[in-house]
């Protein structure tokens, strides 16, 4: 995925390089919030069983569950 998401960034003249950590990212961020189980998140972002990467991205964006700003804006 990194890679096709590399040429797209070229293609498209932009700035800044585009890889494929990201959606990466957001996949184990919201199949997280879906209530999906670890095994399930390794699977679905191709990483190894007991991912201590995949743990830690979990983790990180579990400390955002509650926004501060909810009812601000």
């Amino acid at each position: 995925m990194g890679d096709v998401l590399e040429r797209i960034g070229v293609r498209a003249d932009l700035d800044i390089r585009i890889t494929g950590h990201s959606p990466r990212r957001g996949l184990v961020t919201e199949s997280s919030r879906a209530g999906n189980p670890d095994a399930v998140m390794e699977k679905q972002g191709g990483w190894a069983p007991g991912s201590k990467v995949m743990r830690r991205y979990r983790e990180e964006d579990e400390a955002f569950k509650e926004n501060a700003l909810h009812g601000v804006l």
